[in-house]
């Protein structure tokens, strides 16, 4: 793992977790630690720490902690191929990323693309505010957009004709091809090339990290004739190797700060609709980008945030958006309310007619996914006759039978029962069938997945080889807390420490503590340097228990001389701290261990015992008493407190 070949450990080097956290929130020095206010979560008192000589955060208002890549990855919604790349051009190293099935030549295709869209962008937005766009330009002004709003979401214009892309200069064979790729310009039926979205505005769709990779366009009322599909409303990009519109929520760049302060987004159906609310100072806002609600788009979103507002059309396609958009919601174990806005009012034309503060007298009357399911139900004719409503009863409990949490799901069972006048029982028995149903079905499919899977079987792993997950185990002692955080903060004393003391390692109980310590262990031998803080957490990548002890560890102070915090220790006091802690922890495991064998063989000895039995026992109850004076002299020796 750490060589000089292994790009992470080389960027996690060469990058100061000061500087990165530093870029985005004001820390000021505490001892060894930076202090500043935690931008994940709302507080006034700061309770967000930095460790710089560990490489990690820590939280102590809401608990968010991680590593300097885990840091950008949640403040700016990254993935880990995309963090690692900004960092590594930040510490001045060459990547290529290898978490990518790109080879060189589609790197540059992709980057080509990348350009390719924003040159076209760009070319809109002139245009926009040139004179053939001026009645592209009074039609926005008229829907009370403002000029820096309109520059916020780069929006443009695509002049009417066809060709006023392709004359704006000298376009080559090759760059027609790049453009026709990257689905900016189309082929007529003679073979020619034409804009696709001319006569359009135009609204660049960006990813998260706000690179153009899309379009949306809209036809100005003027240009929508009687007929012609060609002219349909909105015209968006096709798929492209740029740009894959079920994994894209159009206005997440713009939003994603707002989202994560707010903990919660605002779903929409269309670019006006997102623009509009945003303007008016609900910025918390993005929209499904050219197709219906996916799957990806909300894994997507759970990097911001787990609860959504659903806010769709009042006609009937909007309406069944809103159904799938709750089932889709649910199933990926979002929170979900919806907002209903009176008169088939969409959020562009509320916001115009009645402004934002009537528009946030809607948004805290927003309701639950049962009383929006209803309600969608009553007006669809569904509760018109005793035989429909058994239906869509039936129907609204299976939508709350996709709710993860049992304490939810009672909730809306006992909201059920009440609305509808129907006895609790009932609805949970009817409950009950379905999950039964899902869970059988799941078995099934699990159950068909093994027959047709390779038998391979798993071979036991080798002695001393590492799991790849925590057994599950009793939560850690405080001893065994201590005992982490002493190997965090030092691993060769507490090592060494731990070999004065004759500690047994097997005596630990909890298995997630006995990998980390055998992990740092291990590593300090092989390489004869420990493993910091940061480096420990990215050996556990995928086991967030272990992940959260280490950084919570590492964060907290072992505070047995009473001046971890506040003071600026020394080396050689460190070193004694984590000495005394190590001591202190080990004897204290040892201590109960023995205590409790103790207990065991006194119960023995009630019991219904032979003579030869009862020797051998008090044999052996002897010699643990004899150990438990000896670690009592040990803690007396090194004056550790029990």
């Amino acid at each position: 793992m750490r060589n000089a070949d292994d790009i992470v450990e080389r960027v996690r080097s060469a990058v100061s977790i000061v500087d990165v956290v530093g870029a985005h929130v004001r820390l000021r020095k505490r001892g060894r630690n930076y202090l500043g206010l935690c931008p994940f979560h709302s507080e006034k008192t700061p309770s967000f720490n930095v460790l710089d000589d560990k490489g990690i955060y820590k939280c102590f208002g809401c608990g968010e902690g991680g590593d300097v890549f885990s840091f950008l990855m949640k403040l700016e919604g990254l993935t880990f191929p995309e963090t690692l790349e900004r960092l590594a051009k930040q510490a001045g190293i060459e990547y290529s990323p290898t978490d990518r099935p790109l080879n060189k030549d589609q790197q540059d295709q992709t980057e080509a693309l990348s350009n390719a869209c924003r040159d076209y962008a760009a070319h809109c937005y002139r245009a926009l505010r040139s004179d053939a766009g001026t009645v592209a330009y009074q039609y926005l002004r008229e829907r009370r957009f403002n000029d820096e709003t309109l520059k916020r979401f780069a929006v443009g214009y695509a002049p009417d004709g066809g060709a006023s892309f392709l004359s704006s200069s000298q376009r080559s064979a090759s760059s027609l091809q790049l453009f026709e790729q990257a689905g900016i310009i189309s082929r007529g039926n003679s073979g020619e090339h034409y804009d696709r979205f001319h006569g359009r505005i135009i609204f660049p769709i960006t990813s998260a990290t706000g690179k153009i990779i899309g379009f949306g366009g809209r036809v100005l009322p003027t240009n929508t004739p009687a007929t012609g599909s060609q002219f349909a409303k909105y015209v968006n990009s096709p798929e492209t190797a740029l740009y894959h519109k079920s994994q894209i929520l159009y206005g997440l760049f713009q939003a994603k700060d707002a989202i994560r302060k707010k903990d919660f987004a605002i779903l929409v159906e269309g670019y006006a609709d997102v623009i509009a609310l945003s303007q008016a100072g609900f910025e918390n806002v993005v929209a499904a980008s050219g197709t219906s609600l996916t799957t990806e788009q909300l894994n997507v979103l759970r990097r911001f945030t787990k609860q959504i507002v659903l806010l769709f059309d009042a006609d009937t396609a909007g309406k069944n958006a809103s159904l799938r958009g709750i089932e889709l919601a649910l199933v990926a174990d979002f929170d979900i309310t919806t907002v209903a806005l009176p008169g088939n009012e969409d959020p562009d034309s509320f916001i115009r007619a009645n402004g934002a503060e009537a528009f946030a007298e809607q948004l805290d009357r927003r309701t639950s996914f049962v009383e929006s399911k209803t309600r969608l139900l009553k007006e669809a004719g569904e509760f018109d006759t005793p035989e429909k409503s058994a239906r869509a009863i039936r129907s609204i409990v299976t939508t709350i039978a996709k709710v993860s949490d049992p304490i939810k799901r009672e909730f809306y069972v006992r909201r059920i029962a009440e609305k509808f006048r129907l006895l609790e029982s009932t609805i949970l028995t009817e409950l009950k069938k379905i999950l039964s149903s899902d869970q059988a079905a799941e078995r099934r499919i699990s159950e068909r997945e093994e027959r047709l899977a390779p038998s391979h079987p798993t071979p036991p792993p080798e002695e001393g080889e590492m799991l790849s997950y925590s057994l599950p185990s009793a939560p850690p002692t405080p001893a065994e807390k201590l005992l982490v955080r002493s190997f965090i903060e030092d691993t060769e004393t507490a090592y060494r420490a731990s070999i004065e003391m004759d500690f047994d390692f097997t005596l630990l109980e909890n298995e997630i503590v006995k990998s980390i310590i055998q992990v740092a262990i291990s590593k300090f031998e092989e390489f004869g340097t420990p493993l910091n803080a940061s480096e420990l957490v990215s050996q556990f990548e995928d086991d967030p228990v272990a992940k959260n002890l280490i950084i919570d560890s590492a964060a907290a102070p072992i505070q047995i001389s009473g001046e971890w915090v506040d003071a600026e220790l020394s080396i050689d006091e460190i070193r004694e701290e984590v000495r005394l802690a190590t001591h202190q922890s080990c004897a204290i495991i040892s201590r109960e261990s023995l205590e409790k064998q103790l207990i065991q063989l006194r119960i023995q000895l009630n019991g219904d015992i032979d003579e030869d039995q009862l020797h051998s026992l008090l044999k052996e109850s002897t010699l643990i008493g004899k150990k438990l004076e000896d670690i009592r002299g040990v803690q007396s020796r090194f004056h550790l407190e029990n």
